[in-house]
């Protein structure tokens, strides 16, 4: 049962109106000192909470926020996505309204409404993969952020909290060439919709750079698209080349690349990992959990991210002048099965 401040007070003996004082830090000069920290100590050890509702009144809030989200039910981030926003929101006492979007014209303005006709306090405009878009249309009384998604200009305009994939990627390469691969290769991706393959290039080539030196030739070749019939199709040619020019471990543009990589290096007599060494990019569970073998992989991490968001968003109603910035979140290695040591 719900400990109210009148139950506080016919425990001790005193008014409501003397409770409300001590438990809203309004004491100073209006209650005695001893009664007032006596108050609050038997508020906790009653387990008094505040009512958040009744707390929205007085500050003008609804403790509610929209994570308008372009994902559908089949996305593989969803689940990691939600539920990192969800804990935030309750660890930060707010109720988190998740508003799935589609690209078709006016859905974002619809969500946007449907938000705001909720009266939330704050919303996250969450990208179903890192990408540019523009500032939306919401009233300038509602605090906003981007989730894993930039907006159009150099500097942010709003907060953004995104992934570290250059570091991601810097470490995944890194593991290989610890591993003793000096012949190392990146399978990427020929699509500019997406700022990962950017960012992951760079940070396969700042570690072989900061390894393997200088004078090291970065061996990269991109696939058409992150699918798995792609990368199959890429790492077709290069495993047709003489056994001295083929590398000896790959990293990869996504799991769904490593997949298709994997299985063009089996078509050509390879086995993995005695012959090959293969990282990949998001640990998604269908592909990097039931890839033979277990999947070495970077984690592309949505609930961790999602929940700094949440933190974010609170942050910024709670402080509506503060400055817009980027945050990134790392990107953490997961190792597992598919990497051996090499021996020249």
């Amino acid at each position: 049962m719900m400990v109210r401040m009148r139950d506080i007070a016919d425990r001790l003996g005193i008014s409501v109106s003397t409770v409300s004082l001590a438990l809203n830090h309004k004491d100073k000069g209006r209650v005695n000192p001893p009664l007032a920290e006596k108050i609050r100590v038997t508020a906790n050890r009653m387990g008094y909470r505040p009512n958040p509702h009744a707390v929205g009144l007085k500050l003008n809030k609804s403790h509610a926020i929209a994570l308008i989200c372009y994902t559908g039910p089949d996305d593989p981030f969803l689940s990691g996505l939600t539920g990192g926003a969800q804990a935030a929101a309750a660890e930060a006492g707010y109720i988190l309204i998740t508003i799935p979007v589609t690209d078709a014209p006016g859905a974002e303005e619809s969500a946007i409404q449907t938000a705001l006709q909720r009266d939330v306090d704050g919303i996250v405009f969450a990208a179903d993969y890192y990408r540019r878009r523009d500032i939306p249309t919401v009233p300038d009384t509602t605090p906003f952020l981007f989730l894993d998604c930039i907006s159009t200009g150099s500097n942010p305009v709003v907060t953004e909290v995104i992934a570290d994939e250059a570091q991601g990627s810097f470490d995944a390469t890194s593991h290989l060439i610890s591993a003793g691969h000096t012949h190392v290769g990146y399978v990427g991706v020929d699509d500019d919709r997406y700022i990962a393959r950017h960012l992951r290039e760079k940070g396969f080539r700042d570690a072989v750079r900061e390894h393997l030196g200088d004078e090291a030739t970065p061996l990269i070749i991109n696939a058409a698209d992150p699918s798995i019939s792609a990368g199959e199709a890429v790492a077709a040619s290069l495993f047709s080349r003489p056994v001295a020019e083929r590398p000896t471990a790959l990293f990869c543009f996504s799991d769904r690349t490593a997949f298709g990589v994997a299985q063009a290096a089996r078509r050509h007599g390879l086995s993995l990992p005695e012959d090959l060494s293969i990282v990949g990019f998001d640990n998604v569970e269908y592909t990097s959990e039931f890839f033979t073998p277990r999947l070495t992989t970077v984690e592309l991490p949505h609930q961790r991210m999602s929940s700094e968001a949440v933190r974010q968003l609170v942050h910024l109603i709670e402080n509506p002048r503060c400055e817009p910035h980027r945050l990134k979140v790392p990107c953490p290695l997961i190792h597992r099965d598919s990497v051996n040591p090499h021996h020249s």
